[in-house]
């Protein structure tokens, strides 16, 4: 064996990578990656060369790519052959950052609206459902989608396929709307109760689905700027059933204390599936900005 360059055991080679010594062998046995000489007593021994080689055939396992795709690309070896792979993977990796960062700021996102409701139990553990609370809220960027439905099962399913069809042609990564809005105008009170009608389902843009939007075409066309503000919320944990009763609060509140409201009721999921909740008992947040 020559001996005039500084050669690595399998062992020691392995260890630069954080690798198992049986990764070395069964990638030489496949054929993908072989030692640089092998010994008169058998041993593998590696050189210091061949370690950018070894850190590309460990990312492109990382990226998914199996010991045969590697093995073929090996074989047919060509610089306009690992260009073209490269490109390949480089586009593939900037699909997962996206994925991923939205991933993070939607996580990030469920976290707050969660924690809003576990802020609302006071010092016995129950919930201030029921109670009128001002809020300062952050502009936002949203995508809606009409709805002109008389509220029934059926065409509700309905709105909200048809709001997630739009998101996906858009090449959004939200599934699902984050809430609907109630125009006020279309509340009667009446002596059976109180009737109301949703226009619309909406879901608040990330950080990266806008820019995202902003690269692909006139955000302004598709996304709509929600303006922050001053709002009054109330809270309620029986589900839907109790939108109407949370609806009455605000407008009594608006007016025993000489507020102007704004044209739309907000309708938000605070607690849902995700936080071990039916929709008999998610926990709803009835919004509306005061002017």
């Amino acid at each position: 064996m020559k001996k005039d360059r500084e050669y690595l055991t399998t062992g020691e080679f392995a260890e630069l990578f954080g690798v198992k010594k049986q990764t070395m062998f069964h990638y030489d046995d496949m054929g993908i990656f072989r030692p640089e000489i092998v010994g008169d007593n058998g041993y593998r021994y590696y050189s210091y060369d061949q370690m950018e080689t070894f850190s590309i055939i460990l990312m492109l396992r990382e990226l998914g790519l199996s010991i045969a795709e590697i093995r073929e690309q090996i074989d047919s070896r060509s610089p306009e052959e690992l260009v073209e792979l490269l490109e390949s993977k480089r586009k593939d990796i900037d699909r997962k950052i996206e994925r991923l960062r939205w991933a993070k700021e939607y996580i990030g996102r469920k976290t707050l609206t969660t924690r809003e409701g576990i802020g609302l139990r006071n010092a016995e553990g129950n919930l201030r459902t029921g109670e009128v609370f001002l809020q300062k809220l952050p502009d936002e960027l949203m995508i809606t989608t009409n709805y002109s439905g008389t509220g029934d099962e059926r065409t509700v399913n309905e709105a909200v396929g048809d709001h997630f069809r739009y998101l996906r042609s858009l090449g959004m990564n939200s599934c699902y709307p984050d809430g609907a809005t109630i125009p006020r105008a279309s509340v009667v009170k009446g002596e059976e109760g109180i009737r109301y009608r949703y226009d619309k389902y909406y879901t608040i843009l990330t950080e990266s689905e806008a820019e995202s939007l902003k690269k692909s075409g006139d955000l302004s066309k598709m996304a709509v700027e929600d303006g922050g503000g001053k709002f009054i919320a109330v809270y309620d944990d029986r589900g839907y059933s109790g939108v109407g009763e949370c609806i009455l609060k605000l407008l009594d509140y608006a007016d025993e204390h000489g507020m102007e409201l704004g044209k739309d009721f907000y309708e938000d999921v605070i607690w849902d599936d995700l936080s071990g909740r039916n929709n008999e008992n998610y926990l709803i947040k009835i919004s509306i900005r005061v002017k």
